[in-house]
């Protein structure tokens, strides 16, 4: 296997492994909706903390296929640049990776149908996990005014008005 042929066939292997990591994320993000909506708190804390690792091996992933393609290209003399579609057509070109090349154009495809369909889930979290934060505030707002005294006092003017929790105006001393 020549240079470029191995080089490829780890592109190819680092985009399989991309999309597993995907496929793991869509899934830990589900685990934190399920969550959410059973207000089971410690598997969305456990559900929350896996999604967190898996971004972190997602991103150091990614960064490594990035430069597995950036090889690639300047093997075949290609600008660092070059768009992924320049790439497929300098390896369908060559003959003995020509195979290779439509099996990657096959991998590219899945890989842009599974990064949409993970930010489409990941926006669905992200709205649920806001909406649930509102939700906790809007709560703890009532659970305060609650607590509160219904004390009032009058003013200079001779009306009432609710008496500030931070300074009463009764002397409690004497």
């Amino acid at each position: 296997m020549s240079a470029p042929s191995n080089i490829l066939q780890q592109f190819i292997e680092a985009i399989e492994e991309e999309l597993r990591l995907l496929g793991q994320l869509e899934q830990s993000f589900e685990a934190q909706l399920e969550a959410l909506r059973r207000h089971d708190h410690e598997a969305l804390e456990q559900a929350a903390m896996q999604t967190s690792e898996l971004v972190t091996r997602l991103e150091r992933h990614q960064q490594k296929r990035a430069g597995k393609g950036r090889l690639l290209r300047r093997m075949l003399k290609l600008e660092l640049t070059a768009s992924t579609e320049q790439l497929l057509a300098a390896l369908e070109a060559r003959p003995e990776t020509q195979a290779a090349a439509h099996t990657l154009r096959g991998l590219q495809q899945r890989l842009q149908g599974q990064l949409q369909q993970t930010r489409q889930r990941c926006e669905s979290l992200e709205f649920s996990l806001k909406y649930a934060i509102q939700i906790g505030q809007e709560l703890l707002e009532l659970l305060q005014a609650l607590d509160q005294p219904a004390s009032r006092v009058y003013t200079p003017t001779g009306q009432t008005r609710q008496a500030s929790p931070q300074r009463s105006v009764v002397n409690r001393l004497g």
